[in-house]
């Protein structure tokens, strides 16, 4: 997950745009009242959000959670690869969508992520379906066999475009490749900065994204813009 310090808040999440980005995407009174019509009863999801808030660490936000296991519930989805874990946020609304016998695989490189996921997810009933290994998230994906129902990525912007190509190469037909991030707080809609290679990057990935042959594309312009690509 993105690392740099989130630009603001929504409905208590800490969301992660960039520090010079717009506050949100969707209006904020939009984005309040959103908030309102679905509730999240799970008491792990406010104890991951008050400790990503203690640490300044970006989440991707309940209502783009939900619209990841929403995605998930909608095409059957049983085994989903995370190219980029953190300790566990997303994985939890995946491993809630997979259902009993489904499984969630993530990647983290970092081990005090996995740490905090371990304690975080601690007898939680929905932890037998996550398993987050520590490692690069390309390394950690051509090591696992076999083909996935989704792919998510949210890693360093600058590895979105490598993401693409390898993510999609291991989804079953049918399957998904989501990813967060991808209107970086409204920047990617306006010219990048010379310095900027994150906004670049995000916006040679969109391009690749709509205009790769093999995917039905569209945004999601939930949280900070998912990107949302089914497999032909």
């Amino acid at each position: 997950m993105l690392r740099a310090r989130p630009s603001g808040r929504h409905n208590g999440d800490p969301m992660s745009h960039p520090s010079d980005g717009f506050t949100g995407i969707v209006h904020p009174e939009v984005q309040a009242y959103l908030g309102t019509l679905v509730s999240e009863e799970d008491p792990l999801v406010a104890r991951m959000e008050t400790y990503a808030a203690e640490r300044g660490f970006p989440l991707i936000g309940r209502q783009s959670g939900q619209w990841l296991a929403q995605l998930t519930i909608m095409i059957g989805g049983r085994r989903v690869f995370e190219l980029g874990s953190g300790w566990g946020y997303s994985a939890f609304f995946f491993a809630r969508a997979v259902g009993p016998g489904g499984q969630v695989i993530g990647s983290e490189k970092d081990a005090w992520e996995i740490e905090a996921y371990q304690r975080l997810f601690a007898e939680h009933p929905l932890a037998p379906r996550i398993d987050i290994r520590q490692g690069g998230a390309f390394e950690v994906l051509a090591a696992t066999e076999g083909d996935f129902d989704v792919v998510f990525c949210d890693i360093d912007k600058q590895g979105y475009p490598r993401a693409l190509e390898e993510g999609v190469a291991r989804l079953r037909p049918g399957g998904l490749f989501v990813a967060d991030n991808v209107l970086w707080g409204g920047k990617t809609a306006r010219p990048a900065a010379p310095d900027d290679a994150s906004t670049r990057a995000l916006q040679a990935f969109n391009e690749s994204f709509f205009a790769h042959p093999g995917l039905d594309a569209l945004i999601l312009p939930v949280g900070d813009g998912l990107a949302v690509g089914r497999k032909r």
